[in-house]
C-alpha cells in the first residue's frame, strides 16, 4: 500500500543522494527558496567521472514527437541555457550550450513517423519558424556538403531544427554546482564519507526513513531523502522493475587537422535515429567528435539478484564498449560518414541510462517509504533539461500538483507493456547481457581493436 507523502515543513534538511543531474538541480531550486537545509552526497568529486551527466557532450533538442510536455520544457530550458552563457561569458568562461542546430534524417525517401510527429507538433505549437525541411536531397547536400556520402547512401530525407544544439555536459554540471555552492548547499563526497550505504530507517517504524548511512557506516539524519542516483537507482532501492539501468555505448574519433575544420561545422545529427539508434555532433575544441547508439541497451545484472547495475571505467578501468557495438558502428559509420572509416577510434565507454519502464522520467514518492522521493527513469534525454528540470522535482518535493508531477509520478506497469521513449519508437526491443559469457559479441572489445586497420572479419574467425 502507498505511503501518504508530507511535504517538508520550512527549516527541514532536505538530504540529496547524488550529484548528477537531477540532483543538482533540484539542490539549486530549492536552495533558491533560503528555506532548506540542503546536503548533497555523492561518493565522487563533482561531476563525478561514471555519471552519465559526466560527458563532453549531449543533445540539446526540442523534437519529442507526440510527447509534447518534454518539447515545452525544452523551450522553457532553452532561455536558461543562454542565460547560462551570459554568466559564463562574463567569468570569460567557454559558452555551455552551442546552437549549432540538430539536423533530422530518415530514410527510404521519406520522413518516419517520429520526424513527421516532430515537425506537426512543433509547427502546431507555434514553433515552426525554427523548423528548416529540406524538400529534396540535393538540398540537404547544398546545406551540409560534409553529408554527401550519407545522403547517397539512403539518408536522403531530412529537416533541420535550428533553435537546437549541444551542451557541454560536464561542464553545464560543474555550472550548475557552482550556483549551489553560492547558495550555501552542503556536499558531502568521496568513497567513504559520500558514498551511500544505504537508507536508514526509524527503528520503530521500519518503512519511516529518518537518513542515510554511507560507507564510512556514518547515520546522517534528515527530514527527507531525495535519490537522484540515476541507474544506480534500482540497485539501491526496490523499483518493482518501473526503471533499469541499461548501458548504451559511445566512441570519439580524433579527426586529422582538414577533417575537423569540415566536421566542426557540422549540426548534432540524427541518422533515422527511430530506426538505427545512431546521432552523433561537431568536433568540440579539443578536435574530438563523438557518435553514440540510443537504444534498447545492454544490462549488467548482480548475482545476488539479477537487478542491472552499472558497470563503469571508475569500477573497471580497462572496459571500452562491447566488440559487437563497434563491429556495428563500423558498418553505420562507413556508409554515414565513410571517412571515419581510416581513422582510429579514440576513446569508447558504455554510458548507463536510468530507462524507465515507458520512456517518461520516474520522479515522486516512493510507494514503499514514508519520507523518501526518488528522481530518475532519464531514458538518456535528462540532461538537456539540467536549467529547469529542478523546479520541476521542487515542485514534486513541495507536494504541489503539476503536469509534471503527474506525468512523472510513479506508475505501476508491468515488464510486459515496456515501450522505449520515442526517439526509439521502432528500436528492437532486446537487451544483451554485457560480457556474457556465451556470446562473443559482448566482450570488452580491446583497444588495438579500435585501430581502423584491424581486421575484425579475420578476428571473428578465429
Amino acid at each position: 500500500m502507498a505511503t501518504e507523502y508530507t511535504p517538508p515543513a520550512p527549516g527541514s534538511k532536505i538530504i540529496i543522494v547524488g550529484g548528477g543531474c537531477f540532483g543538482l538541480s533540484t539542490a539549486y531550486a530549492l536552495a533558491l527558496k533560503h528555506q532548506y537545509d540542503i546536503w548533497v552526497f555523492d561518493r565522487q568529486a563533482i561531476p563525478a567521472n561514471d555519471a552519465a551527466s559526466c560527458d563532453i557532450n549531449k543533445i540539446v533538442r526540442m523534437d519529442y514527437a507526440n510527447d509534447t510536455l518534454y518539447m515545452h520544457l525544452m523551450v522553457e530550458a532553452f532561455g536558461m541555457w543562454r542565460q547560462w552563457n551570459k554568466e559564463r561569458a562574463e567569468k570569460n568562461l567557454e559558452p555551455v550550450f552551442h546552437q549549432s542546430g540538430v539536423l533530422l534524417f530518415s530514410g527510404k525517401d521519406k520522413f518516419s513517423d517520429f520526424e513527421r510527429d516532430c515537425m506537426k507538433n512543433i509547427r502546431e505549437a507555434g514553433y515552426g519558424h525554427f523548423i528548416e525541411e529540406f524538400i529534396s536531397p540535393e538540398q540537404i547536400i547544398e546545406k551540409f556538403p560534409q553529408f554527401q556520402k550519407a545522403v547517397e547512401n539512403g539518408f536522403n530525407t531530412a529537416y533541420l531544427n535550428k533553435e537546437g544544439g549541444w551542451c557541454n555536459s560536464s561542464e553545464a554540471v560543474k555550472h550548475i554546482y557552482n550556483k549551489c555552492l553560492d547558495l550555501d548547499v552542503h556536499f558531502v563526497t568521496g568513497m567513504d564519507t559520500g558514498c551511500l550505504d544505504s537508507l536508514y530507517c526509524d527503528p520503530k517504524s521500519p518503512n519511516t526513513v529518518v537518513g542515510i548511512k554511507t560507507a564510512d557506516g556514518k547515520i546522517h539524519y534528515g527530514d527527507r531523502v531525495l535519490l537522484t542516483t540515476g541507474s544506480w537507482t534500482s540497485g539501491v532501492v526496490d523499483m518493482h522493475k518501473q526503471v533499469v539501468a541499461t548501458g548504451q555505448q559511445v566512441i570519439h574519433f580524433q579527426p586529422p587537422q582538414h577533417l575537423r575544420r569540415e566536421w566542426e561545422k557540422l549540426p548534432v545529427w540524427c541518422g533515422d535515429l527511430s530506426n538505427t539508434g545512431y546521432y552523433g555532433f561537431p568536433c568540440n575544441a579539443d578536435g574530438k567528435m563523438k557518435i553514440g547508439k540510443h537504444h534498447s541497451g545492454y544490462l549488467n545484472p548482480r548475482a545476488t539478484d539479477e537487478v542491472s547495475v552499472p558497470r563503469t571505467q571508475v569500477t573497471h578501468t580497462g572496459d571500452t564498449i562491447p566488440i559487437g557495438a563497434l563491429r556495428e558502428f563500423r558498418q553505420f559509420m562507413g556508409k554515414f560518414l565513410p571517412e571515419t572509416s581510416n581513422l582510429d577510434i579514440s576513446f569508447g565507454r558504455v554510458c548507463w541510462y536510468s530507462d524507465s519502464i515507458d520512456g517518461d522520467f520516474v520522479i515522486g514518492p516512493h510507494p514503499d517509504y514514508k519520507n523518501l522521493l526518488v528522481a530518475c527513469g532519464d531514458s538518456g534525454h535528462g540532461l538537456k533539461f539540467i536549467p529547469v528540470i529542478g523546479f520541476k522535482i521542487r515542485d514534486i518535493v513541495e507536494g504541489i500538483d503539476t503536469e509534471y508531477s503527474r506525468a512523472w509520478a510513479w506508475r505501476n506497469m508491468q515488464t510486459q507493456d515496456t515501450k522505449l521513449d520515442g526517439l526509439r519508437a521502432d528500436a528492437l526491443l532486446q537487451r544483451l547481457i554485457l560480457c556474457e559469457d556465451n556470446n562473443a559479441d559482448c566482450r570488452m572489445c580491446h583497444v588495438d581493436e579500435f585501430k581502423a586497420s584491424f581486421d575484425h572479419a579475420s578476428a571473428a574467425k578465429i
